[in-house]
């Protein structure tokens, strides 16, 4: 499993600083004015290294209860939450305590609430500043290395967590993250002995059991694979990522009723309500995948329920968005629009940031314009496409960016113009199988059957962990293959 932290920031928060010696200076100092906090806090990071976030978040409240005013704590316990409301409230306080930090840690608080503001391009030049003024700090090149991978810069990526791996090497995270990014880099072998290395360093703790079985998975080897996530949950039973890991290896050979059984254990075995709602998820991808929507909108709306019951309104807009894209890719334009329009509502009503609301915002317009296209009206859904497209690179995310030219090129298809539509889909995700499928449509029109083949096989074989967006198209990709 990776990091769990999207916003790259619990790789940050390293060794703790009461005062400066030549070799501290070059780490990132954290403030704390309690010594209790400070256990506390190194106990709760060293678990969340090893994705232990369950047992990473009580550490992580103590050390708040014993220094209210700490920082660094609140921004690593924001990597725990469960939900958008428990995060952007540590987030917030993050924040709150940061004008009597460090320069380093005012960095890291900035560079988070930029990603969590789809400002990505704003967070990643202060993980930059963050390098340059510790350069000594491995923490700092791995959380670099992270932001570089998920914009796709592998070099990049490699070369900082490389970097850290020198500094320290026996910093057992940056080996998993190294392992990814060789992976996405489609450098298995590389990717496999990164993973082996992990292992090697903490070989009593899941994660790396989880992480090298999620690569064999990738590479189709799937029986070892199996035995991999086994591995993992013979350690700790309530591993819920190696559950899911299992599940996804039994439904790509096809074994539904398998896969279901397998997340029903995660399920039952779930500490918490984000394991039950993350098992909730995939069974239904799981129907999706088989083909049985009814029983993947009816998963949807337990996990919607979840959502209510907590009060989390940010988790029911997603929710609703899931529920909307999947009755859009099956056909009912006008359900699907009509959820689109509940999820914005339900956004709006939420806590999260403005500038989260803003983004999510574009997103539902990109959605939109899908609508838009489906019932002809094309004009309307390119205006809105390029808007969206032209406010997230305002916003300095190119992530969005790339999910906007995929909308475009879905649009230029519906229009049968495929030389347009391919032009698009380069410009976004390529790591999608979903962004496969399209290229795989587009040659298809233009009667390229090599062309066409080659992406329903990336299509098909893409073997990574389940997503809406793979579940819609993974059987049909085969199925056009068989033709």
């Amino acid at each position: 499993m990776r990091h769990a932290a999207a916003l790259l920031i619990a790789a940050l928060l390293g060794g703790m600083a009461f005062g400066q010696t030549s070799e501290s200076a070059r780490k990132i100092p954290i403030t704390t004015s309690s010594m209790e906090a400070r256990n506390a806090y190194l106990k709760g990071q060293d678990l969340l290294d090893k994705l232990r976030t369950n047992e990473a978040r009580s550490l992580l409240d103590q050390a708040i209860s014993k220094d209210p005013n700490f920082a660094a704590a609140y921004l690593l316990r924001a990597q725990t939450a469960t939900t958008a409301k428990e995060f952007f409230s540590d987030l917030k306080s993050a924040g709150a305590a940061s004008g009597k930090v460090s320069e380093g840690e005012r960095l890291m608080i900035r560079a988070s609430e930029a990603f969590a503001s789809s400002k990505s391009l704003e967070g990643g030049e202060d993980l930059q500043k963050l390098v340059a003024a510790y350069p000594g700090d491995e923490r700092a090149h791995e959380t670099l290395g992270g932001y570089y991978q998920n914009m796709q810069q592998y070099d990049k990526a490699i070369a900082e967590q490389q970097k850290a791996v020198e500094l320290n090497p026996d910093f057992a995270p940056a080996y998993n993250l190294l392992g990814y990014t060789f992976r996405d880099a489609q450098k298995n072998k590389e990717a496999e002995a990164a993973f082996r290395k992990y292992i090697q360093l903490i070989s009593d703790e899941p994660n790396p059991y989880d992480s090298l079985a999620e690569l064999l998975m990738k590479m189709g080897r799937f029986d070892e694979s199996i035995e991999n996530y086994g591995k993992a949950l013979s350690l700790d039973p309530h591993f819920s990522s190696s559950y899911r890991g299992i599940a996804a290896d039994l439904m790509y050979q096809d074994k539904h009723k398998e896969a279901l059984e397998e997340l029903q254990k995660e399920y039952d075995h779930a500490l918490g309500d984000g394991d039950r709602q993350d098992a909730l998820l995939n069974m239904a991808y799981c129907y999706v995948d088989e083909g049985k929507v009814p029983e993947a909108l009816e998963q949807i709306s337990k996990l919607s329920a979840m959502s209510e019951r907590q009060g989390d309104k940010a988790a029911m807009a997603v929710d609703e968005d899931t529920r909307g894209y999947l009755l859009f890719n099956t056909g009912k334009i006008d359900e699907a629009r009509g959820a689109f329009a509940k999820s914005l509502e339900l956004a709006n009503q939420s806590a999260v940031p403005e500038a989260t609301k803003k983004s999510f915002a574009l997103g539902i317009d990109g959605r939109m314009a899908l609508v838009a296209s489906a019932k002809g009206d094309f004009e309307n859904a390119k205006k809105q496409a390029e808007a969206v497209r032209t406010g997230f690179k305002a916003m300095g995310n190119p992530t969005q960016v790339q999910a906007a030219h995929q909308i475009m090129g879905i649009i230029a298809l519906d229009q049968k113009h495929y030389d347009e539509a391919i032009s698009h889909l380069t410009h976004a995700n390529l790591q999608s199988p979903y962004v496969m499928f399209q290229f795989a449509k587009a040659y298809t029109g233009k009667k390229d059957a090599e062309k066409a083949a080659d992406y329903y096989h990336k299509a098909a074989d893409a073997n990574i962990l389940p997503t809406l967006e793979y579940a819609m198209v993974r059987k049909q990709a085969k199925e056009a293959l068989a033709k």
